[in-house]
C-alpha cells in the first residue's frame, strides 16, 4: 500500500489531513514547515460505495478518478488504493390488502388477504381447501385487484 493519509495541526491549531504517496519501503519523512506540530499517520483506503458497479480508473485531462462516481484521487492511486463497499439493497415491502367477508350461511367471519410482493391470495374459509385456494372471496378480490 503507497497512499497514507497524514494529519497535523496548522498554525491556526485546527486538524488538516492530506492524502500523500510514499512507495512501499521508502522512509516517512514528511513534516512541512509552517504547518504545526504532527498528530498523525495512517495507511489509507479511498472507499467506493456502489451496490453492483465495481470501481475503476480514469486518467482525464491529467486527473486521475475513480468510476463510476468520478471522485478525483492521488495520481499515483491504484486499484489496491480503493475499497469497494456494497451497501445492500433496501427492499420496500408492499402492505397487505386485507378483507373480511360475512359468511353466507352462519355468523363467521372469513378473512381474504393479498399479498402484492408475491401475487398471491390467501382465504380462511372452508371453501379455500376445497377449490385450491379459490373461493369465492379470492375471486372477488381477484376481480378487484384487477
Amino acid at each position: 500500500m503507497a497512499l497514507w493519509k497524514f494529519s497535523n495541526l496548522n498554525k491556526y491549531g485546527n486538524i488538516r489531513s492530506r492524502i500523500i504517496y510514499r512507495p512501499d519501503g521508502e522512509a516517512f519523512g514528511f513534516n512541512p514547515k509552517g504547518f504545526g506540530s504532527f498528530v498523525n499517520v495512517q495507511m489509507f483506503k479511498y472507499e467506493h460505495k456502489h451496490e453492483i458497479i465495481p470501481p475503476g480508473l480514469v486518467v482525464s485531462n491529467g486527473k486521475k478518478y475513480i468510476v463510476p462516481t468520478w471522485k478525483e484521487v492521488d495520481p499515483n492511486t491504484t486499484l489496491n488504493d480503493i475499497q469497494w463497499i456494497r451497501p445492500k439493497v433496501k427492499v420496500t415491502k408492499s402492505e397487505t390488502v386485507v378483507k373480511i367477508s360475512k359468511s353466507s350461511s352462519s355468523d363467521a367471519e372469513y378473512t381474504t388477504k393479498y399479498y402484492p410482493d408475491s401475487g398471491k391470495y390467501h382465504c380462511d374459509c372452508p371453501g379455500t381447501w376445497r377449490t385450491r385456494g379459490n373461493c369465492k372471496h379470492v375471486k372477488q378480490m381477484r376481480n378487484e385487484q384487477g
